[in-house]
Formats: C-alpha cells, sequence, structure tokens
C-alpha cells in the first residue's frame, strides 16, 4: 500500500486528515481528577448516549472535508475514542508514545496496527522509557515540540522523545506542571496561528516566556475553564477551531474572528474528553 503524507509540523495548519476511535465500548475510569470525580458519583452514560453525543463531533469533519481514518475499537480498551494520547506526529511520521496507567496501556499497539493498515507512516523507534500522551504534546513549530510533565507523561518520556527526535533535527521541551491538570491540553491550546489560550495559573512563568519569545500572542483565562475542560479545543486551520456547545470561551474566540464549530456534544467534555482530546492529526498542512 502507498504510504500517505504522515506529517504535522505545527498544531495549527490547515487540518486535512484526522484519526478518530467511535466510543463504543466507553466508560468512566478514575485516572484524572474530573474522572475520578464521576466515577465515585456513580455517573454513567448508555452506548447510545456516548454514540449520540460522538456523532455530533465526527460530523464537524465531515463537514470540511477532513479525511477520517478510524482507530480499530476493542471492549479490552474502552478509552480508545481518546485517540490523542496513544503517541505524537511528527513532520516525519508518527512517534508512538507509552501509556503511564495500566487501564491504557495496549492501546499504542492498536493503534499502530491502525495506523500501518491505513498506510500512514511511523517512526521506526517508540518511548520506550517513561510515559509520553499525546495530550501533553504540541508543535509550536517545525522544528520545537513542547510536552508537558504532570500527571501523564513523565521526564524521563519526555528525555526519551528529545533523544529520538534530535536524530530528525527536531528539538523537545518540557512543560511542567501540577498533576491535577492531568495533560497540558487542559491548561494550554494553540487555536490559531501563533494564538493559543493559556491558564495562567496552571502554567508556569518560563513557559509563557518562551512562548513570547516565540511570536505567541496569549488569551489568559482563569482556573475555572480548566476545571470545566473549555481550554482543551482543536485548531481546524483558517481561523477555524473546533469547540463545544455551552463552552464559555467560544463568544471571546469570535470577537478575534475565529469561526468556532461548536457541536453539542457536552456529556463526553464533561467527562474529561475534550476536542483535542478526541483526534489525532494525521496530515496539516504546513
Amino acid at each position: 500500500m502507498e504510504e500517505e503524507k504522515t506529517a504535522v509540523c505545527n498544531s495549527t495548519g490547515k487540518l486535512k486528515r484526522v484519526l478518530l476511535g467511535k466510543p463504543t465500548y466507553y466508560k468512566i475510569m478514575p485516572l484524572s481528577d474530573i474522572a475520578r470525580d464521576l466515577h465515585d458519583e456513580g455517573v454513567k452514560y448508555d452506548q447510545k448516549t456516548w454514540l449520540k453525543d460522538y456523532a455530533e463531533f465526527e460530523d464537524v469533519f465531515v463537514q470540511l472535508g477532513i479525511e477520517i481514518g478510524w482507530v480499530e475499537v476493542t471492549p479490552e480498551l474502552p478509552w480508545q475514542a481518546s485517540t490523542r494520547d496513544f503517541g505524537v506526529n511528527t513532520p516525519d511520521g508518527v512517534l508512538v508514545g507509552r501509556f503511564r496507567y495500566q487501564e491504557r496501556k495496549g492501546e499504542e499497539s492498536v493503534a499502530k496496527e491502525s495506523l500501518e493498515k491505513l498506510g500512514e507512516t511511523v517512526l521506526p523507534k517508540q518511548i520506550t522509557r517513561g510515559c509520553v500522551e499525546g495530550g501533553d504534546c504540541f508543535w509550536l513549530d517545525e522544528k520545537t515540540l513542547i510536552i508537558g510533565n504532570g500527571n501523564r507523561s513523565t521526564y524521563s518520556g519526555f528525555e526519551n522523545a528529545r533523544e529520538i527526535l534530535a536524530e530528525y533535527g527536531r528539538r523537545v521541551f518540557v512543560v511542567e506542571f501540577l498533576s491535577k491538570w492531568n495533560h497540558l491540553d487542559v491548561i494550554f491550546s494553540p487555536v490559531a496561528d501563533k494564538l493559543a489560550i493559556v491558564c495562567e495559573d496552571a502554567v508556569p512563568d518560563y513557559f509563557v516566556g518562551f512562548l513570547d519569545a516565540l511570536g505567541w500572542e496569549l488569551i489568559k483565562v482563569p482556573a475555572e475553564h480548566a476545571y470545566k475542560n473549555e481550554i482543551n479545543m482543536l485548531a481546524l486551520g483558517e481561523d477555524k477551531v473546533l469547540s463545544f456547545r455551552g463552552n464559555r470561551l467560544n463568544e471571546m474566540l469570535k470577537a478575534r474572528g475565529l469561526e468556532v464549530f461548536d457541536p453539542a456534544f457536552t456529556l463526553l467534555p464533561a467527562a474529561g474528553e475534550g476536542p483535542h482530546c478526541l483526534s489525532f492529526e494525521l496530515e496539516r498542512e504546513p
């Protein structure tokens, strides 16, 4: 099979292809503060509800003509809908990561098999030390990847990624934050070219300074938006961004001239699964 142009060198270029996984077997597991609270409260949703919720999210990609590839989902891995986390795409192909928690181990192997069946490019080396999850990863430019070090990705995983990507001329930096925020995409989200939302209370000062040095404009918001998973968005390129209905940041982005897609899939974000969590870019324009 001819290989696709599997490449991502930024976080905001026009999205051409994406990897998704239907929440067919989704269930709430206590792997983050949000999910833990729901789990402790005994909150449950049936399969039909999850799938109905997800269909509106999926429809945005269909509307925009973004090609969808699918992960093969299995009942043994109930969080596969969160396709973001098994690794990170790079300008040279997908770097397969490594999960921290036992409940998610195995997703990376299934995702890798799915990518290979689709004819995608997967880097020959993958994370074997520590942990790296995609929800902690963003490209700031073609040569610069950041990896969050909070609840999921570890410092040794960051070092492993830095070693692997150095072979391709890429540089990798770590962003440290409190574990309660789970992934970096809960507190930081690029939404358009050189424009990002950031929870100033949650990220270190050096990260804000680093972004400023690279020419990023920041929309600074308080922690209440992170608690509601409202920062977790997906830039679609061409000043379009995927959010969800009821997100209080939507009007702020519209005022900046962005076109906001807001499907009514509120149950998944309430469980900690935002648009960024639920998608893995296969190809973006430079």
